[in-house]
């Protein structure tokens, strides 16, 4: 009597099957980590976004400084720590899809919107708060709480932005927080549009 057994055709169309669904699976788990990791990115920029309001009320309709500003002290007047008091000990400071950076805060101020001593501007002087960006997610290098786009001799270019800002750090964009506390998720065309556009309120206030 003859044995069954795989042919060898058979069993290489077995393991091409176990390959393509084993493939499948890191793929679905690889979506809903990306997602997973832009929600909480979202949330953190959503709680940001409500301290920003909170303070600028308390604060006769000042935007918070960035990192220049110093008390005779020498305490920092960075946005990270005059917003702590108002964000509470649930924030998550980095954003959980970078993980490289070595900086403590994965998220970066728009230094337009303060003065050249770092003090920030009252927010009666952004044009179009839905339309101006106060954070944005850092690149893998950059380690500083505030972006450098004041120092750009003249507008800020598509690629100077996206060396200081992670433009695809969750993939096919990034989120963004903006004056008037709404976020968006832009992918990196309608961040250079942006950038491009005529009397664009982008970055400038």
């Amino acid at each position: 009597m003859k044995t069954a057994a795989f042919t060898l055709v058979e069993l290489l169309v077995v393991i091409t099957v176990l390959a393509v669904l084993a493939a499948l699976g890191f793929s679905v788990t690889g979506v809903a980590t990306q997602k997973m990791h832009s929600t909480k990115c979202l949330n953190s920029l959503r709680q940001i976004g409500v301290a920003m309001q909170v303070y600028a009320g308390e604060n006769d309709g000042r935007l918070p400084d960035t990192g220049h500003l110093r008390a005779e002290d020498g305490t920092s007047h960075s946005w990270i720590h005059t917003l702590s008091p108002y964000l509470g000990p649930g924030l998550i400071g980095r954003c959980p899809a970078n993980t490289i950076s070595r900086a403590a805060v994965t998220y970066g101020w728009n230094d337009l919107l303060a003065d050249s001593s770092g003090q920030g501007l009252p927010i009666r002087r952004v044009r179009t708060p839905a339309s101006t960006l106060v954070v944005g997610e850092a690149s893998d290098t950059y380690t500083s709480e505030h972006f450098h786009f004041a120092g750009a001799r003249t507008r800020v270019t598509y690629n100077q932005f996206k060396s200081a800002v992670g433009v695809e750090r969750h993939g096919t964009g990034a989120n963004y927080l903006f004056a008037d506390g709404h976020i968006e998720t832009l992918t990196p065309t309608e961040t250079k549009n942006r950038l491009s556009a005529a009397e664009s309120a982008f970055l400038e206030p």
